[in-house]
């Protein structure tokens, strides 16, 4: 039975069980997520997300950078000078793999805070995740963060499909997955089909213990990946033999990830007590039904 909680300041708070966010552990196909339920308001469809689990497989890549478009003033800009509102879900599992917990995520300093470590709430090695459930389909994301140095711990930010049941099949769009624990690259990867084929750019070089920006067009012609404003990884539907995502909407997550091994390495000696992920600022752009 799925036990409900509430976190003061947060909008939605998801919980699971062991048996219900079980897997494989940090083996587990990238995307592969546990069940939950909401606590307070439900996105349309009833769908939920407790977010991906990180994997590191071999992927090939794509280079050119798409066409530019113009996309207008973003209809949501969230600088976190409030409590996370409606919009918003914190992932609450901590028996799960990986385990997160609510109470390892703040609104503070004007950021939002993921943290890892050790959970005061359940005395256990956690992370964090939230997400925001403005799902659509289509359109531009940016998100300007930074994490600290510390093996045991991996920032991701990605698209996800409205409903967790349409994984993989409806796709999904890894605009920075950071598993260094020395924060000087990350990967970036996109997810589709049933048979969950992907393509990526393994390793991207840019330290993230300072603040960079992330973002991702998603249009029916292409993919196109940016870092601090620059293209640099794109897809076309040629690229995937099942084409690019497009069955239905997706939204925001932003998770750090605990993990011990593979693709995640173990806590060791040089890593803080709390590892902090900072996100700055997130914009959202319409699709205008152009390119």
């Amino acid at each position: 039975m799925l036990k409900r909680l509430a976190v003061a300041g947060a909008g939605v708070v998801l919980a699971c069980t062991v048996a219900a966010c079980g897997g494989t552990g940090e083996q587990a196909g990238a995307g592969a997520s546990p069940s939950t339920e909401w606590v307070g308001k439900t996105p349309s469809g009833g769908s939920t997300n407790p977010g991906k689990q990180l994997s590191s497989p071999t992927y090939q890549t794509s280079p050119k950078p798409g066409s530019a478009v113009d996309w207008g003033d973003p209809f949501v800009v969230e600088n976190f000078n409030a409590p996370l509102d409606d919009d918003w879900g914190v992932y609450d599992s901590p028996n799960g793999k990986p385990p997160r917990s609510s109470d390892m995520v703040a609104v503070a300093d004007g950021m939002l805070q993921l943290s890892g470590g050790v959970s005061k709430k359940s005395g256990k090695d956690v992370g964090a995740g939230a997400a925001y459930y403005r799902d659509q389909k289509f359109g531009k994301w940016e998100v300007r963060f930074r994490v600290q140095a510390g093996a045991g711990y991996a920032p991701a930010v990605l698209l996800w499909p409205e409903d967790n049941a349409d994984w993989p099949k409806n796709g999904e769009i890894d605009m920075m997955e950071v598993i260094d624990p020395k924060r000087q690259g990350g990967g970036t990867y996109l997810h589709h089909g049933k048979n969950n084929e992907h393509v990526g750019v393994d390793y991207t070089k840019a330290d993230f213990t300072r603040f960079h920006t992330v973002g991702v067009e998603w249009l029916p012609s292409r993919v196109t990946y940016y870092l601090d404003g620059k293209p640099y990884f794109n897809v076309t539907p040629d690229q995937m033999d099942t084409g690019l995502p497009d069955e239905g909407p997706m939204h925001l997550a932003l998770q750090l990830d605990q993990g011990c091994g593979y693709p995640i390495p173990c806590r060791n000696a040089q890593t803080p007590e709390r590892v902090v992920m900072d996100v700055d600022w997130i914009k959202i752009w319409k699709y205008r039904g152009k390119s």
